[in-house]
């Protein structure tokens, strides 16, 4: 008897063992020969998302294509992990192409791209609107939510908030399966000759610490502030009568327009009249509507020309022929500018 128990665990240990060894040999050959080859941090889903997002935007930024070393720096990532992340982006059909020639997002990386993009300013929406979160403070959560939605969830979460146009940091949020609307303004760095009248339509999310401080000192999409003093590395802002300090490099951040002095509807304007987008009104899915066609704030808008009976107009966006009623027209308000 205690022959047998001495030789009993033994034996079963290392039958365990073989078992173990043969399921993981089984296991291993029913993995795809694609997913075997996906570089570890592909199987990581947020750092993959994440880096295709980084390519999405450096390929809209840029509009050609780019190579390894331009996406490390646009993803704030070391060359081995650009490296890394270029393979897994390849393996998953989402980009083609090498350094030598250039790559690009595939058709279907650039939709999957649109929909994390969708669905994080869908959440920072829901973060704010509510949760009752300030807008500093929603980027991580958001980001994290993100790659936890399912499609389902995010139809969903668009109709809850009553398909929204915008995202609480001024940024468009994409229609489902539709493009991305053109970023509204330019840096406050680009415009900011002293006694410019400026309003702010956006800021950019990250990094998260200056953003909470340019919130703290009351700069907020909406917000609209006169330049005072510029000089090399200060700039002196007025706002409701006080006077705001930003650092010349945190300006860079503040996305503005000209402050509009009188805002007319577009659909009383005009032909030949010539204005720039200032707000559009109406519901999140009449707005989506509008950003789709390019209209979108600072975007300059021609009246071409009218029907016979003065309805529909046809106007003219970023070389872009575009008909509209009247009625739909004049729920975009306008700044008119002077003829070139």
């Amino acid at each position: 008897m205690a022959t047998l128990s001495f030789w009993f665990w033994p034996v079963l240990s290392l039958l365990l063992a073989l078992l173990w060894l043969w399921a993981l040999i089984r296991c291993r050959g029913k993995t795809p020969a694609a997913q075997a080859s996906v570089p570890r941090l592909i199987r990581k889903s947020v750092e993959g998302e994440d880096a295709l997002k980084a390519a999405y935007f450096l390929q809209e930024a840029k509009g050609e294509p780019w190579e390894t070393e331009k996406l490390a720096d646009a993803g704030g990532l070391s060359r081995a992990m650009a490296d890394e992340a270029v393979k897994a982006l390849i393996a998953f059909g989402w980009v083609e192409g090498t350094d030598q020639t250039g790559m690009r997002l595939t058709d279907t990386g650039k939709t999957h791209a649109l929909e994390l993009i969708r669905a994080h300013r869908l959440w920072e929406r829901y973060l704010v609107d509510k949760e009752g979160r300030p807008i500093e403070e929603v980027h991580a959560e958001a980001h994290r939510r993100e790659h936890e939605t399912t499609p389902e969830e995010l139809e969903r979460l668009d109709a809850e908030l009553g398909q929204p146009a915008w995202d609480p940091h001024g940024d468009a949020i994409p229609a489902p399966g539709g493009r991305m609307p053109s970023r509204p303004g330019s840096p406050l760095m680009e415009q900011d000759a002293p006694g410019s009248r400026l309003r702010i339509v956006r800021l950019a999310d990250e990094p998260a610490p200056l953003l909470a401080q340019l919130v703290a000192l009351g700069l907020k999409p909406g917000v609209d502030v006169e330049v005072l003093e510029r000089t090399s590395d200060l700039l002196r802002l007025g706002m409701n009568g006080e006077v705001i300090p930003l650092a010349v490099a945190a300006s860079r951040h503040v996305f503005v327009m000209p402050a509009p002095a009188l805002l007319v509807p577009l659909g009383e304007l005009p032909v030949d009249s010539r204005a720039r987008v200032v707000e559009v009104k109406g519901s999140g899915k009449h707005q989506r509507r509008m950003l789709d066609m390019g209209l979108v704030p600072g975007a300059e808008v021609l009246v071409v020309r009218e029907a016979p009976l003065g309805d529909p107009v046809e106007f003219r966006v970023k070389g872009t022929a575009i008909s509209m009623r009247r009625a739909d027209a004049s729920t975009v308000l306008v700044e008119e500018v002077a003829h070139e």
